[in-house]
């Protein structure tokens, strides 16, 4: 077994695509000269995330509805191509959040494309995607990327929210969780600010839960877009006893750690809490709930 070296990138985004690509690739450079094996990056970072501050039909939604869809790119499409190239000369693998145009630029998505030294690997469109309504469709396929050091499932912020569903990427055999998000804070205090305390949380609890690596890239802006929101940073590495082993709170910059992903894990599920393996130990005879779907039909008279 060898080691790798994960980063995920603390970034302030702008709604400057040009800006954000130059941003993107100054920070490749950076983690190269870390020796990093695979780098995150956050949601729709190439074109900047939405401001919800407009109410449906406003002047303001349509104006950014209008920017979306002026400045989605197909997969594989000029960035992705652009951050390919770096990816082949640095010999790296990153995810890059991004706004998708699809099916002749009629629909766009809240998507991420992992690429790697050999191009495009594939694409994930956000699954819980509610949040981000009316600007992007949400996804339907939830794809494992096979990688040189790792089994790797892909999600996008609020996804982190429901563990049965990175459960269900690793006990398809996801080995490592990448999460490209864009998480504000409630407020203006990080010490006392809920949703980035939940974010932390949820981090954690994912990554213990299922005994496996996650890395998260988040947004890092002060006073962004027409509500002034500040955003969570926080960008953190957590191992697969669900212990944060690299974090920065809201500066710009990368975290890194370096391991044996997989004897990591092994030792996780194996002499970690008493030598439990918490997806060995699973009684799914018992979760029907989780996956009853039976809410969706009326009830008959």
């Amino acid at each position: 077994m060898s080691e790798t070296t994960l980063a995920a990138a603390n970034l302030r985004i702008a709604h400057d695509k040009q800006r954000n690509l130059r941003r993107f690739l100054e920070i490749m450079d950076e983690a190269a000269g870390l020796g990093v094996d695979l780098l995150v990056l956050p949601e729709v970072g190439l074109q900047g995330y939405a401001d919800f501050a407009f109410a449906l039909g406003d002047k303001g939604a349509a104006e950014q509805k209008q920017y979306y869809f002026r400045e989605a790119e197909t997969i594989p499409g000029p960035s992705t191509e652009t951050i390919a190239a770096a990816a082949q000369r640095h010999n790296m693998y990153v995810q890059l959040g991004l706004a998708e145009a699809a099916l002749h630029g009629n629909v766009i998505y809240n998507s991420t494309a992992l690429i790697g030294p050999e191009g495009l690997i594939g694409t994930y469109r956000k699954v819980h995607s509610h949040c981000d309504y009316p600007y992007f469709s949400p996804g339907e396929a939830t794809p494992i990327f096979e990688t040189p050091f790792a089994r790797v499932g892909s999600i996008i912020c609020y996804d982190m929210c429901f563990p049965e569903f990175i459960r269900s990427y690793c006990l398809r055999g996801a080995e490592l969780i990448l999460n490209s998000t864009a998480w504000p804070m409630a407020g203006h205090d990080r010490e006392t600010d809920y949703p980035g305390w939940a974010m932390d949380l949820a981090a954690q609890s994912n990554a213990f839960f299922n005994q496996s690596w996650l890395v998260i890239s988040n947004h890092c802006e002060k006073g962004a877009y027409s509500q002034g929101i500040d955003y969570f940073g926080g960008s953190q590495i957590v191992d697969p006893f669900g212990k944060v082993v690299a974090y920065k709170a809201d500066q710009e910059g990368l975290v890194t750690h370096r391991a044996d992903l997989r004897a990591v894990q092994l030792k996780s599920r194996t002499e970690a809490f008493y030598g439990m393996n918490l997806l060995q130990d699973r009684r799914p005879e018992h979760y029907g709930p989780v996956v009853d779907q039976s809410y969706r039909r009326p009830p008959q008279p």
